[in-house]
């Protein structure tokens, strides 16, 4: 099989593939849909060798079957807006990404990227080799641990974080609009990996403490756990909650603290917050609106809430991205 250029092409390498047409603005490329997809587009940019940051915005008609064959280690990190996209590695279980932020590891093994026929994609895409990585490090003399084989101790708690959400906010609405200067893009990847070690070392000292969770308990926590990261705006109940742990309700918010190093309902509002955040981006939802659509009868509890978990308020967010 031969290699995929990601590392040149980013996601030029999919569009080539699928015959997008390709155009360039000033420091961003523009790859726009072929006849018989839906409209969208995929705008890209390439502050740095070995750094790809893009936003996405399409639908096929038909089934994509993608394969990315790339030799040199590289990390993509992709949060998802809208739709769902499978990603299948050899050696792993195949893994659907739904919404929120996510992190594939380059295993120097092709990895495949199947969305359904029909699906709406949106999504934010940082693609970076670990030779940009290993050229900033030795840049500035850090030694911080962000490289590839870092990212391996990383788990999905670390990447979908909201200080990784705020970043990655801030990424999106650059290269779709033109509204940060080359260099910041990188600035802003080695932020987002930064967070990603940072957000782990805060656990690891919050696990010293916690009690003991079993094998068995952390698989059932852990389907608790992806039903709020699926659907945080219509969630269950509490006693279906209880019954998908298979616990009962004062063991699973002990247990869920003990391994998350927060409350289940701190995670459940962190997940609201940042499914809300998402939705500002939409010029047709006001604020009170994506409140009531959040739980909140109040917008003023909804921006206290907004604010203690973003460190902003909506109105802020908004007026920050010129929306």
């Amino acid at each position: 099989m031969e290699y995929t250029d990601e590392y040149n092409l980013g996601w030029g390498a999919f569009a080539r593939h699928f015959g997008f047409d390709t155009t360039w603005h000033g420091n961003y490329v523009m790859h726009t849909l072929p006849g018989t997809w839906k409209n969208g587009w995929i705008s890209e940019t390439n502050p740095a060798k070995g750094l790809h940051v893009s936003s996405a915005w399409f639908q096929s008609d038909e089934e994509i079957d993608y394969k990315m064959n790339i030799e040199t280690p590289y990390l993509l990190i992709l949060c998802i807006d809208t739709g769902d996209m499978t990603v299948t590695q050899k050696g792993k279980q195949a893994k659907k990404l739904s919404p929120f932020t996510h992190l594939i590891i380059s295993s120097q093994t092709p990895v495949r990227l199947t969305i359904p026929a029909g699906m709406h994609m949106c999504f934010t895409s940082v693609l970076i080799f670990d030779s940009c990585i290993e050229n900033f490090l030795t840049a500035t003399g850090y030694t911080y641990p962000i490289r590839v084989s870092d990212a391996k101790k990383w788990k999905p708690q670390h990447i979908d974080a909201p200080n990784v959400m705020m970043v990655m906010e801030q990424l999106r609405w650059g290269v779709r609009g033109d509204r940060l200067p080359p260099p910041a893009y990188l600035c802003k990847t080695i932020e987002l990996l930064c967070l990603f070690a940072h957000n782990k070392d805060k656990e690891a000292l919050k696990n010293e403490r916690r009690n003991y969770v079993t094998w068995s308990d952390e698989m059932k926590l852990y389907r608790v756990k992806e039903v709020i990261d699926e659907s945080p705006l219509s969630l269950p109940s509490n006693e279906e909650l209880c019954r998908i742990a298979q616990m009962s309700e004062s063991k699973l918010r002990i247990s869920f603290k003990s391994l998350y190093g927060k409350t289940l309902y701190a995670y459940i509002r962190e997940s609201i917050m940042k499914r809300a955040m998402q939705m500002l981006a939409d010029d047709d939802l006001n604020i009170k609106n994506i409140a009531n659509l959040c739980g909140y009868e109040n917008a003023a509890k909804f921006t206290a809430a907004f604010k203690e978990i973003h460190g902003i308020t909506p109105s802020e967010f908004r007026k920050g991205f010129g929306l």
